[in-house]
């Protein structure tokens, strides 16, 4: 295939040892619907010594646009990929790992929202194959903000980068790390690119745990390899970051890693590696020190906030049996409400030995109410719903819940309380749910103290109280639409002593599912 103009994406695979999985993520290169003759793959095969090079040379051998490369083992991924970078000519790159493999339209999609929004950086959903992936970075979106968005939670260098931005940064893979380094490239991606989007509609990226265990990944990390590229991301975050949203929102993604990746094997390794130990609590100790500050603590769940609290501040036998705890084993942790403070009663909940603060334990200001609509009728001017309203873990038998209905042009508001009903459908796999239920009687032609509503748009929200609790959410569901449309037609509330006019409500719902009524005066039509 002669070429006359160079393509739209490099693909690049830095490749060690990927059989049998090679073949797979080489045919869904080539299968790939944006076509051949846009696109060049680099591989480089990095030392291989199962055939995964000979495997590289066969597809190369049928498809001109794969260009191979072969070199003595570097011991990490860095160094073939930075000379695949070398070599690059698209106007895109794209790195793939030898063991994972794209769905079919993943380019295709990618480049089309690159090219339509003029995107920099534009994350590929992933799904995983044997291993978690998390969906909240993959929100699709034509504009992230690095900030205050979740697109920093992906870290994995399988995204599609404006080559130009790698270029004009002098970008590349730190070659003396094997573990990490492509936390310290994704991150300087992010922070050089004007525009960064999200392809979260397709499954783009197949992730792999191999079955063999073999993930270069899972290979056995000394202290310095454990903790070294956190500390390099640490500092070039506090360095380049000037936003105080963003550098608490980067760096508190860190301390999580730092928790997880390091601290957590170093507690495993502290009888059998007393040293390897010692050294990851030093160097993490140093991090906790140089960079962490208290507006942090929301960054992390409750139960790694206080693990780092009581890493930082001892007693250290607290902290290691915190890290031991696991709250997905065994009964959840019970939460104790008192002077409407919620506390979540994880280990050492107010141990003397341990002499931990309760506010570490306090959870209610992350407590979030979960609702949803069932059902919207009429009977007169009187707007009734039906659904469910609580908050996890708190007493339905108590609940005092009320609608509020909020004019979005004054901000006026009017309310009318929620009557408990059952909901079996939540009881029967909880029955602390039992009364979960609510019915809802809205008389809108009296609830402004006997008279009508006021004409405008009212956003209708819940304000859900247990237990001296309250947590205030926009009332609403996903699929809205599937409602009776019948009791979305206008109703009257009321008549003008003349008949010149009437008042009317609709009841809508926004884009997002959420309800609100249109209040209008009108003019009446004649009656033939």
């Amino acid at each position: 295939m002669h070429r006359t103009s160079d393509p739209d994406i490099s693909v690049i695979i830095a490749v060690y040892n990927a059989m049998p999985y090679l073949g797979e993520c080489l045919e869904s290169i080539v299968g790939q619907t944006l076509g051949a003759e846009r696109m060049e793959v680099i591989a480089v095969d990095d030392g291989s010594t199962d055939g995964s090079g000979a495997e590289l040379d066969r597809h190369a051998a049928r498809h001109p646009w794969f260009r191979v490369l072969h070199q003595e083992n570097s011991g990490g991924a860095g160094a073939p990929r930075n000379r695949a970078l070398d070599l690059a000519r698209g106007r895109y790159v794209f790195f793939v790992d030898a063991d994972d493999h794209l769905g079919p339209e993943a380019l295709e999609r990618l480049l089309a929202m690159a090219d339509a929004h003029d995107s920099d950086l534009v994350l590929a959903k992933q799904v995983g194959l044997g291993r978690p992936v998390t969906e909240k970075p993959y929100r699709h979106t034509e504009r992230a903000d690095l900030y205050t968005s979740e697109v920093y939670r992906s870290l994995h260098s399988a995204k599609l980068v404006r080559r130009r931005i790698i270029e004009a940064g002098r970008l590349r893979y730190p070659e003396d790390l094997w573990y990490g380094e492509d936390q310290l490239f994704v991150t300087e991606l992010y922070l050089a690119a004007g525009r960064i989007s999200v392809v979260g509609d397709y499954d783009c990226y197949y992730l792999r745990r191999r079955d063999d265990g073999q993930n270069l990944t899972s290979r056995e990390r000394t202290a310095h390899e454990t903790v070294a590229h956190i500390e390099r991301v640490m500092a070039l975050v506090s360095a380049r970051v000037q936003d105080p949203v963003g550098r608490r929102r980067m760096l508190g993604r860190h301390f999580r890693s730092l928790l997880g990746t390091a601290l957590r094997p170093a507690v495993a390794a502290r009888h059998s590696d007393p040293g390897f130990t010692a050294e990851v609590y030093r160097r993490a100790r140093a991090l906790v020190e140089t960079y962490w500050t208290p507006d942090m603590g929301g960054e992390l769940a409750p139960i790694d906030w206080i693990r780092l609290y009581a890493f930082a501040c001892g007693p250290l036998p607290a902290f290691e049996q915190l890290v031991e705890y696991d709250p997905a084993k065994g009964p959840a942790p019970r939460d104790t409400v008192e002077n409407g403070r919620v506390y979540r009663c994880y280990p050492l909940f107010r141990d003397p030995a341990a002499g931990l603060p309760d506010v570490l334990y306090d959870v209610t200001d992350r407590l979030k109410a979960r609702h949803h609509l069932d059902s919207m009728s009429w009977k007169g001017p009187v707007l009734r719903l039906t659904g469910h309203a609580y908050i996890p873990t708190l007493a339905t038998d108590r609940l005092e819940s009320e609608i509020v209905l909020r004019a979005r042009e004054t901000g006026a508001e009017h309310t009318a309380p929620l009557l408990a009903r059952p909901a079996p459908e939540l009881a029967a796999g909880d029955p602390e749910l039992t009364m979960a239920g609510f019915l809802a009687e809205l008389d809108l032609a009296t609830l402004a103290g006997g008279a009508p509503i006021a004409p405008g748009t009212w956003d209708c929200f819940l304000n859900v109280r247990a237990d001296g609790v309250t947590r205030t959410v926009r009332l609403g569901r996903r699929h809205a639409p599937e409602l009776d449309r019948t009791a979305r037609r206008p109703r009257v509330l009321a008549t003008d002593p003349g008949g010149a006019t009437e008042l009317a409500a609709s009841p809508f719902f926004t884009g997002y599912g959420n309800l609100s009524l249109e209040v209008v005066r009108r003019i009446p039509l004649p009656v033939a």
